[in-house]
């Protein structure tokens, strides 16, 4: 029930701001060219949105699946790494050492 109140208000508010829009321009096409605040919202509100959606989508998926932050499941991998590094370093030590005897 939570999604459904958090999509509710910008659904709305993008319905009445479509609204507005159509009405302007069905009153300016009567009497020539939109004036100018039409014309610079009509331009600059796809890219807006274009910007809006996409920092929503970066903060919502902030973190991974497991709840992690992106930051917390690098700095494993970087220890993982590094972990895996030195044990491959033991193994070339111990290859490149003769056979006692």
């Amino acid at each position: 029930m939570t999604k459904l109140r958090s999509w509710f208000l910008p659904v709305v508010v993008w319905i009445a701001l479509v609204g507005i829009l159509v009405g302007w321009f069905s009153l300016s096409a009567k009497g020539g060219s939109p004036p100018w605040l039409v014309s610079l919202i009509v331009s600059w509100l796809p890219f807006l949105v274009l910007v809006g959606v996409w920092l929503w989508f970066s903060r919502r998926n902030g973190r991974a699946s497991s709840g992690a932050s992106w930051v917390d499941l690098f700095e494993q991998q970087v220890v993982e790494t590094q972990r895996t590094n030195a044990l491959l370093e033991r193994i070339a030590v111990a290859i490149e050492k003769p056979p006692a005897g």
